[in-house]
């Protein structure tokens, strides 16, 4: 009896370490495919990988609204370039219902195609002839296999629940403040402004990235100056302007346009009074 109580034991140790590994397994899984879709801005296939709780605090369609995904050909190449990505785990803590893994990647660097990709431009990419597309995926692929595509490489710690005996990606947005952008014109029609994400949820003391693209739409050049204002007002008591790259006056070219990163820090006052902000970018002609 001891010898078949020992056997049972042994057996039931195996089964849950092999369980334990299936299931690590599976939430490496998820992060890879969440770093994967999220870098091809594919944010329709990456939105169901969110958990319960950060879709009831953002709707899909708001989320998809403000997110500027990639679409046509455009978002074919990026998901090529995405399965190119690497992703390995460094670290895993259970945190009772929960599992945060940080992992390294390595991810392809965009802004080294820019050129190639004519600088991300949806309209262009997309107006490719079938035959250009071709040759671009194919170029790709041998740029990857002969090891000259440069990639960006660094870590991240990624916090995920178990929901139906599936591994979700936790955002916390509840803890959140909604940080809506907004760009005010000059009436003449010279100027395009794209954000890269027009809302963004800022959690307290973490920085949170404005990435913004501005075009010289006009024939002539042109210089631009941007003044920032917060609504509410008194909510820019808690906003700090980390960096920003158009507090100086800037110079376009016609038909010109250039790519400008700011570097925002809420602080955790901020939630306690607000739950959503509007960030005004006011771009002005001299």
């Amino acid at each position: 009896m001891a010898v078949i109580g020992t056997v049972l034991l042994s057996g039931a140790i195996i089964y849950s370490t092999h369980r334990q590994r299936h299931d690590e397994a599976a939430a490496l899984e998820t992060v890879r495919s969440y770093f994967k879709l999220t870098y091809a801005r594919d944010f329709t296939s990456a939105y169901p990988y969110f958990s319960l709780s950060d879709r009831r605090t953002w709707d899909e369609a708001s989320y998809l609204e403000s997110q500027n995904p990639y679409r046509g050909f455009a978002l074919i190449v990026a998901k090529r370039l995405a399965e190119f990505i690497e992703v390995w785990p460094i670290e895993e803590t259970q945190l009772n219902d929960r599992l945060q893994i940080k992992v390294g990647y390595r991810v392809p660097a965009p802004e080294n195609l820019a050129a190639l990709l004519f600088d991300w431009n949806q309209e262009k990419l997309n107006a490719l002839s079938r035959e250009r597309k071709d040759q671009l995926l194919q170029d790709l692929e041998v740029r990857y296999k002969r090891g000259k595509l440069l990639s960006i490489q660094g870590q991240e710690t990624v916090l995920l629940v178990k929901e139906e005996n599936r591994w979700k990606i936790f955002l916390d947005w509840a803890s959140g403040t909604k940080v809506h952008l907004r760009a005010n014109l000059p009436t003449s029609g010279d100027l395009k402004v794209q954000f890269a994400q027009k809302e963004i949820i800022a959690k307290q003391d973490d920085l949170f990235l404005v990435n913004l693209m501005v075009k010289n739409q006009s024939g002539r050049v042109i210089t631009i100056t941007v003044g920032h204002t917060v609504d509410p007002s008194a909510a820019a008591d808690h906003l700090e302007l980390v960096e920003c790259g158009l507090l100086a006056p800037v110079t376009l070219q016609p038909q010109s346009e250039q790519e400008f990163s700011m570097a925002y820090l809420l602080d955790a006052a901020a939630r306690q009074d607000y739950r959503e902000i509007f960030l005004n970018y006011d771009f002005k002609l001299r």
